[in-house]
């Protein structure tokens, strides 16, 4: 039997043909040599949004003319020029259409391939920006940033870095909550961008920190360090009008911290760290300013590092010590000592408390430093107890802000004088006045837990605070202890003998004794006892001494 004849089998196969185009996903245009659509599958018309009737046998650059000269008609002429297949990616404006197009030349002309690949690129695009873009601001993150930083560094031409800080941030947290918080960081973002140019990246850093990188300031780190700060004072003064924060105003401001880098810096991090610096430089000097990164400023920073980290082992190591300054009665009296902290650093010998104190403050190295001076102040005590030279003698122990507000301080102290044998009555715990000015009542229900038990208070350093008589009468205090400046300005002009009178006349009025420090002169200690008070320390009767020496002390004073 014979087949079909050949008319008949092309038409057939090109009806298959038609088909299999007709029923795959992609969308299908079949270009002949001369660019006309000889054939588009449906899927072609609903991409392309045209009617195949409409333009079958039309030259498909008058079709799409908008295409012509771009991605699209080069790709298709190399080609067919090449006779090799062509595949990419574009993206079709007019339609605002991303596909993904193959195009396959033959003798006939070219048929293109071709799928609509929006969706993927838009979830692509999504990534993207979760990866590099700050979601509450849209401004670049601290990962594109530190791209970008590392990019500019590597050009090896000088650029410079703003590291912007807002002052006081917490406190619309605390006081409006953190989504006007939130509303604050945009507005904030949006600003920093006007202050400074179009090309510039401004990021947030994180919290409520933004930094931004400026290129192609200058050709010298002069040049570069002078028009940075100038765009940090364009940030400043942009902050100076009030933000509207879900309609109420609020006023917020910048601490900035300005760096230069050229090809030498030391790396992305490197150079954050000393923008960071000269922000917090910028914040010491008051906020609301500008602070340019000074080398000093690292070896500073360095030195704490080195002094914080010594600590941390001395702490483990037992390098403190205490010292006892006695104290006197006016009249002649020794009636106890005040522990001093004194820390023998292996290589450096003696470190001033003035030196190491404000690092273990800042670093919380205070919590466990005190710890073991409330022990070793009690244990000494216990001793004291045990000899009739010293037996009525009260300890004087200063207590800094982050120890007294611990949940658990009370039991701390409880616990060091259980431990020791130490007797309650005995101790004398110094505050400060600007302990006493966070959660007042707090601070007086755990006075008087420890009052209860025996311990007696003196307030430290007695004027120069921020005193309130509003809460000093209802503070279980025993003694106010006259700051030394005062005893020393009682003799200069001014109004320093006045101030002593004054403090006098409010222990006697509240029904406690007053401490004169400092005293150093005999003239001092006639002035300090003519104004009434009890109680004086100071050089005038001796030093702070290791425990040895004031023993020794101790044990050739009168009966």
């Amino acid at each position: 039997m014979q087949g079909p004849p050949k008319s008949h089998a092309a038409a057939l196969e090109t009806a298959c043909l038609t088909a299999t185009l007709e029923s795959i996903t992609d969308a299908v245009l079949m270009l002949d040599g001369s660019w006309n659509i000889r054939y588009m599958n449906g899927n072609a018309e609903r991409l392309l949004q045209v009617q195949r009737a409409d333009v079958m046998a039309k030259n498909v650059w008058s079709v799409f003319p908008e295409a012509v000269g771009g991605p699209y008609y080069l790709a298709y002429h190399r080609a067919v020029e090449t006779n090799s297949v062509v595949s990419f990616e574009e993206h079709y404006a007019p339609l605002n259409l991303w596909t993904e197009i193959r195009a396959y030349p033959s003798e006939e002309g070219v048929t293109i391939y071709f799928r609509d690949i929006s969706e993927r690129k838009a979830i692509e695009a999504e990534i993207h920006n979760l990866a590099f873009y700050d979601k509450l601001t849209g401004l670049p993150n601290r990962q594109l940033l530190l791209e970008r930083i590392g990019h500019a560094l590597s050009l090896s031409r000088p650029g410079a870095i703003l590291f912007i800080d807002l002052d006081n941030f917490k406190t619309i947290n605390d006081t409006r909550g953190h989504d006007k918080g939130d509303i604050l960081l945009r507005l904030a973002g949006e600003r920093i961008s006007t202050a400074v140019r179009s090309d510039d990246t401004v990021a947030r850093f994180g919290g409520d920190e933004f930094v931004v990188l400026l290129e192609d300031l200058g050709d010298t780190p002069e040049d570069v360090a002078t028009a940075a700060y100038g765009l940090a004072a364009n940030v400043v003064r942009v902050f100076c009008d009030p933000f509207d924060i879900a309609g109420v105003e609020h006023y917020s401001t910048p601490s900035i911290g300005v760096t230069v880098f050229d090809h030498e810096a030391n790396g992305v991090d490197d150079l954050l760290q000393r923008a960071d610096l000269a922000m917090y430089q910028a914040k010491a000097a008051g906020r609301n300013t500008v602070s340019l990164f000074d080398p000093a400023m690292q070896i500073r920073v360095n030195a704490r590092a080195t002094l914080e980290a010594d600590m941390r082992r001395a702490v483990q190591n037992d390098e403190f010590m205490l010292h006892y300054q006695p104290l006197m009665g006016v009249d002649g009296r020794m009636v106890g000592a005040e522990a001093l902290v004194r820390w023998k650093h292996p290589q450096r010998g003696l470190v001033p408390p003035c030196e190491f104190i404000p690092v273990a403050e800042e670093s919380n190295l205070i919590l466990p430093l005190g710890r073991w001076v409330m022990r070793e102040a009690c244990r000494q005590l216990a001793l004291w107890s045990r000899d009739p030279h010293s037996s009525t003698l009260e300890m004087a122990v200063n207590v800094s802000a982050t120890q007294f507000h611990r949940p658990d301080f009370v039991e701390q102290v409880l616990a060091a004088l259980a431990e020791t044998g130490a007797h309650p009555s005995h101790l004398r715990l110094e505050l400060t006045e600007s302990l006493l000015l966070k959660d007042v009542e707090g601070t007086v229900s755990k006075m008087q837990r420890l009052r209860d038990a025996g311990v007696s208070f003196a307030l430290d350093d007695f004027g120069t605070g921020y005193s309130s008589l509003s809460y000093l009468h209802r503070l279980p205090l025993d003694q106010l202890k006259i700051d030394r400046s005062f005893i020393w300005g009682a003799f200069k002009e001014g109004s320093g003998a006045e101030i002593v009178r004054i403090i006098v006349a409010l222990g006697k009025a509240l029904n406690m004794s007053v401490l004169a420090e400092g005293v150093e002169t005999q003239e001092q200690l006639a002035f300090v006892a003519a104004e009434g008070c009890q109680y004086y320390q100071g050089y005038l009767f001796s030093k702070p001494l290791p425990a040895a020496e004031l023993a020794t002390l101790i044990s050739h004073l009168p009966d």
